[in-house]
């Protein structure tokens, strides 16, 4: 469970360099890009040696294409099951990226899911040190330690980016979201409305889920609607739409926002998305639409029992 909590900061913390072919050596590309799409087909081992070939490409100088490579390369072997080997490509772009803090927060996250937290501790802070107003950073740390029952850990974490000076809008939403996990809704709420007063649109969304949290869902399906509107909605703001439009009975509305979720190039909230749509579908008794959504969600989560009763029901349907 721990690992599985742990892979989607990993995955999600993949280098995406998109190298070119016309500075490097095309053989090599091609090989990376091959082991790509071994990775999507989840043929990890396939991938790491067409990784390693790729690598064997090389002429000696380590340029953006080697680090890129490893970043995959690193990415595979933990989705293989092979925790010390990622652990050992994240130590050499450490050597090759120091100016990162990727490689760090992500061996890290391989010592934290190992136990190993004094180690994870030490690469986390060196993350931070790198780039200590990345707030982002903070948070997966604090996720990745949290769900891994690190707890305390976790909270020095949001803590410390709560006290990093700086005055800017980004800072305003950020510690705005750092308050709203921390459970402090009245200091959240006021610097998430400072910052949409900047101009951050994204503050949108976790003002509206404090609305929500309140049971006050006509204040939060108004920001939403507006942050949807936006040309920067994101799968979170659609998901969290289509809950409010499920617990309203607006069942084809719902169903209408999770499939527009799912449409977009990044999403961060699949289950929801997914499980929205079961449960949208369910209301609309369309039964074998639903059942065929929760089949595609148990392929991906096969672990989540909820959703496995959930399916043996709509067999029956």
């Amino acid at each position: 469970m721990k690992k599985r909590l742990l892979l989607l900061a990993l995955m999600i913390s993949t280098s995406l360099l998109a190298v070119g072919c016309s500075k490097y050596k095309e053989k090599e590309v091609s090989l990376r890009d091959q082991g790509i799409e071994a990775m999507d087909n989840k043929d990890y081992e396939g991938a790491i040696a067409l990784f390693d070939q790729a690598l064997g490409c090389s002429i000696g100088k380590v340029t953006d294409l080697e680090i890129d490579i490893d970043y995959y390369k690193a990415a595979a072997q933990f989705r293989n099951g092979q925790f010390e080997d990622a652990a050992t490509t994240y130590t050499y772009l450490i050597k090759y990226d120091e100016k990162n803090y990727k490689p760090y927060f992500l061996r890290g996250s391989i010592y934290a899911s190992e136990g190993e937290i004094g180690e994870a501790i030490r690469d986390y802070d060196a993350a931070v040190a790198i780039d200590e107003k990345n707030y982002l950073l903070y948070i997966e740390i604090y996720e990745n330690l949290n769900s891994l029952g690190y707890t305390d850990q976790a909270l020095v974490y949001l803590n410390n980016a709560l006290n990093v000076d700086d005055k800017s809008a980004n800072a305003k939403y950020f510690k705005g979201r750092i308050y709203y996990l921390l459970g402090q809704t009245d200091e959240a709420e006021k610097l998430l409305k400072e910052a949409i007063d900047k101009g951050v649109l994204d503050a949108k969304l976790y003002l509206a889920k404090i609305y929500q949290d309140a049971s006050d869902y006509v204040s939060a399906q108004a920001l939403l609607e507006e942050y949807a509107s936006s040309d920067q909605v994101t799968s979170d703001a659609l998901g969290i739409l289509g809950d409010i439009e499920l617990s309203s009975g607006n069942y084809e509305n719902a169903l209408n926002y999770y499939k527009a979720g799912l449409t977009l190039d990044s999403i961060g909230n699949m289950p929801q998305l997914m499980k929205g749509q079961v449960a949208a579908l369910e209301k609309l008794y369309r039964f074998q639409e639903a059942k065929d959504v929760l089949t595609q969600y148990l392929e991906s989560y096969p672990g989540d029992e909820e959703a496995q009763k959930e399916l043996v029901f709509l067999q029956t349907r």
